[in-house]
């Protein structure tokens, strides 16, 4: 089970890469309108990669703000695999063999984002539904923090969850992770967990799975 945002990520390096050269070729050929289209696909691309990189290097406060006061929608899981969808629609529209295989890689990750989402809204509203103590919520965070940092990892959320009966996949559990505020680098802290666990809202029907990019 691959990671949702290594998938994402590898494909938006791709379209950065296949944009650039056909930009490159387009330029020669004099074909204007088709340039300009691979101009909004490098960006789109290097969108992605600020996106789905974080794990790797932070994203700058900067762009992180404009992105949460323009682009709201990236707040949502569905809202990222749309955009994903739309702008691998965009490239297959190239209608060369490349620009088409690469988009059409990027619109499968972004259905399967929308997928994982509603399968994990799914499973997190049951543990919504359980009822238990701020005491015992902590209990169970210091019982999963395995390193005594304070703070969890993907992999460390992933077994906090199962202490409640709640198994996820890779995919689900990062869509699950992601929509948790991090305290320092790709990391939970108890505080944001307490207030994930308290405000998040997970709504199946319209899939309103709220994420932190």
């Amino acid at each position: 089970d691959m990671s949702i945002r290594a998938l994402a990520l590898m494909g938006g390096v791709a379209m950065v890469v296949t944009s650039m050269f056909g930009l490159l070729g387009r330029f020669v050929t004099l074909h204007w309108l088709s340039m300009l289209m691979d101009c909004y696909l490098t960006v789109f691309g290097l969108v992605v990669i600020l996106l789905e990189g974080k794990r790797h290097a932070k994203l700058p406060q900067e762009i992180d703000a404009m992105i949460r006061k323009y682009a709201y929608f990236l707040e949502f899981i569905w809202g990222r695999g749309c955009l994903y969808f739309f702008i691998g629609s965009l490239q297959m529209a190239q209608a060369s063999i490349l620009d088409m295989s690469v988009g059409a890689y990027m619109s499968f990750v972004g259905v399967t984002y929308i997928v994982s989402g509603r399968r994990t809204a799914k499973k997190l509203e049951q543990l919504r539904k359980s009822l238990y103590s701020e005491a015992e919520l902590r209990r169970k965070f210091e019982a999963a923090d395995a390193e005594n940092r304070g703070s969890l990892n993907c992999d460390q959320f992933q077994n906090l969850l199962q202490q409640f009966g709640i198994v996820l996949n890779m995919t689900e559990g990062e869509s699950a992770f992601m929509s948790i505020e991090k305290v320092e680098g790709e990391r939970i802290g108890l505080a944001q967990f307490l207030h994930w666990w308290k405000t998040a809202e997970f709504d199946n029907d319209q899939n309103q799975f709220a994420l932190s990019v």
